[in-house]
């Protein structure tokens, strides 16, 4: 090797020698972040949205809340009329499925559109153009 390489070389072998040190302490980072976001996510509120169609008075908006506060697991319910939006927030080891939100709003009198959840749910979200 001319003395130009060497010099060259032993900067590559150090930072071969270094990435092959790194993954350990990379991996123990990675998992620190990730225990971190799943206490954050512990921490948060379980949310459910539903977006639910034809609701034209204030009356509709109560009439689709009542209904929703009878489902097991609700620890608070918001029925927005202007936007069409219904927030439950669950309580942390309850879940409803798709199908029971849905003929919820529909015994309301209202069709569910869109439902969507914040928090890991063995139910995927679900819009209406994907019932059948």
């Amino acid at each position: 090797m001319t003395t130009l390489g060497r010099p060259m070389f032993a900067t590559l072998f150090a930072l071969a020698v270094g990435f092959a040190l790194m993954p350990p302490a990379v991996y123990a980072q990675e998992q620190e972040a990730a225990s971190q976001r799943e206490e954050a996510a512990e921490d948060q509120p379980r949310l459910i949205q539903i977006t639910v169609l034809g609701m034209s008075c204030p009356f509709c908006a109560y009439g689709v809340e009542r209904k929703l506060k009878k489902l097991d697991g609700v620890s608070n319910l918001t029925v927005e009329l202007e936007t069409g939006l219904a927030t439950l927030v669950m309580e942390a080891d309850a879940d409803v499925s798709n199908e029971e939100l849905r003929k919820t709003v529909e015994d309301a009198g209202f069709e569910a559109a869109k439902i969507t959840r914040n928090f890991e749910s063995q139910y995927p979200a679900f819009t209406s153009s994907e019932r059948t």
